[in-house]
């Protein structure tokens, strides 16, 4: 069984060098991505029912072929916290003027909730009936749950809404231009919050760590995005939350501080594990924000609310430091001229990693095998910030994740053999592994070979350790990143 989750993995990592080439490259500044939201109701063993949420962000490979990171979760049921992230490949066939027909496969890992999942590899293969209506796709397919080192074979229907946008980013020497680039985002935050939990789990107070994306939508003042966190603090290893959010705010006093702000922040998504009351793993939170600038191109800011599921009753505070992205439109304040914007180099990278020794609940250290997916955005030529995340597949450590926030500082990008060190800290918990409250730290050193310039491959190894005692092994890793250049703050 551990011969064929490896071998699934690898499968993965190659996938992901096949299918990108120099074909989707070129020269082109402007490539279609597809987003995809789904559901589909998940059969466990004895007949339980639990309603998945699935979502996927596809990168144009050419030939009809897509492939990008998707994560899946529970949404309805009793398994609150049930997670899967990996990657999926598609094949994509017109029938029609506004029909296509969509092949693909899904592979990643994860678990939770206690669900049979063994090491955690799932395997997902689908059929999809794509639909055009204006500006969005409907798709209606069928798909397979499979965990090969567990017990979870599930066949259902799944109902899926698509849409398409274009990933903006720059070739080699090019100037800037006054889109946006990259998925579109204007700002990113790193974010520390803590839940104060009500009712059956009265007197609990669980530190998050975690970032936010968001974009500014019909004006300035309306945002919207995305954010990740996961418990690092207070009994709760191994609890993680995905949400999508809302947000709005005004300037109040611009005569005396003229970059405060306040507002309300509304979010809705999924969260569970860690022992959190969560039920089926759907909740929401609403905030009140206040937030001011110290300086061009960075937000600090809090916000105050409350978080509610089924039966999860909670007050939540987040403190949040928040950095541009790119600058204003050229006329605004703190604009700039789009030619004037540097070149900011940004990879996606897809990675292996072996576990050597990991502590278990039954006191026993057994090796474990990860897959993730990394985000590097560089802030110069050689530091960047990297944020991670990774789930076991192999190992019984099914439902095991790791996020991961740091800096790194690789040798010139331009030398085809290239040099690397990352320190990163984030949270840790669940399939089983001990890690005290969820809070790790990780350092690695990597070395890296482009056999062409746009994507390298990399092999390292990295020592993660428990802030509060557990978790404590070196880590072998091997990687595939795809970089692209994105105009600059």
């Amino acid at each position: 069984m551990h011969l064929q989750a490896s071998s699934s993995a690898i499968v993965l990592v190659t996938c992901t060098a096949a299918l990108i080439g120099p074909h989707a490259v070129a020269q082109a500044l402007v490539e279609p991505l597809r987003f995809t939201l789904g559901g589909e109701r998940m059969a466990l063993p004895g007949g339980e029912g639990v309603g998945l949420v699935g979502a996927s962000l596809l990168f144009d490979a050419g030939a009809g072929r897509w492939l990008g990171p998707a994560v899946y979760g529970a949404a309805t049921g009793q398994r609150g916290g049930f997670y899967v992230g990996g990657a999926e490949v598609q094949q994509r066939w017109r029938l029609g003027p506004s029909t296509e027909l969509a092949a693909g496969l899904f592979v990643g890992g994860g678990g939770g909730a206690a669900a049979p999942v063994g090491g955690g590899l799932m395997l997902r293969p689908a059929l999809t009936l794509w639909q055009d209506l204006g500006p969005v796709q409907m798709g209606l397919g069928w798909s397979q749950l499979h965990f090969p080192t567990g017990e979870i074979r599930s066949r259902q229907g799944t109902l899926l809404l698509g849409w398409t946008k274009d990933y903006r980013h720059r070739a080699p020497g090019t100037s800037a231009t006054s889109d946006r680039g990259g998925l579109g985002f204007d700002r990113v935050a790193l974010t520390v919050g803590q839940y104060r939990v009500d009712d059956a789990g009265a007197g609990r107070h669980i530190g998050l760590v975690g970032m936010r994306a968001e974009r500014d939508l019909a004006s300035t003042a309306l945002v919207g995005g995305v954010e990740a966190a996961a418990a690092a603090r207070g009994d709760a290893a191994g609890y993680m939350e995905i949400l999508g959010h809302l947000g709005w705010h005004v300037a109040p006093l611009p005569q005396t501080v003229p970059s405060l702000r306040i507002g309300l922040r509304g979010a809705l998504g999924l969260g569970g594990g860690g022992g959190m009351p969560m039920g089926g793993g759907l909740f929401a939170k609403g905030s009140a924000t206040i937030s001011v600038r110290p300086r061009p191109g960075w937000t600090l800011g809090l916000d105050l609310g409350r978080a509610q599921g089924h039966p999860l009753r909670a007050r939540s505070s987040q403190l949040w430091l928040a950095a541009d992205l790119e600058p204003p439109e050229v006329g605004t304040r703190d604009g700039a001229i789009p030619g004037e914007r540097p070149e900011v180099r940004t990879e996606w990278v897809a990675t292996l990693q072996h576990h050597a020794r990991t502590a278990r609940s039954d006191g026993d250290k057994r090796a474990l095998d990860t897959v993730g997916i990394e985000l590097n955005r560089y802030l110069g030529r050689h530091l960047y910030v990297t944020g991670q995340v990774h789930s076991a597949y192999a190992g019984g450590a099914g439902a095991y994740s790791i996020g991961l926030l740091g800096l790194g500082l690789s040798s010139a990008c331009a030398l085809p053999w290239r040099a690397g060190a990352e320190l990163m800290a984030g949270a840790a918990g669940g399939g089983g592994v001990v890690t005290g409250g969820g809070a790790v730290a990780q350092a690695r050193l990597w070395a890296g070979w482009s056999p062409a310039p746009w994507h390298e491959w990399r092999l390292g190894v990295a020592s993660m350790r428990s802030l509060n005692g557990g978790v404590s092994t070196t880590i072998a890793t091997a990687s595939w990143s795809r970089h692209f250049l994105l105009n600059g703050p």
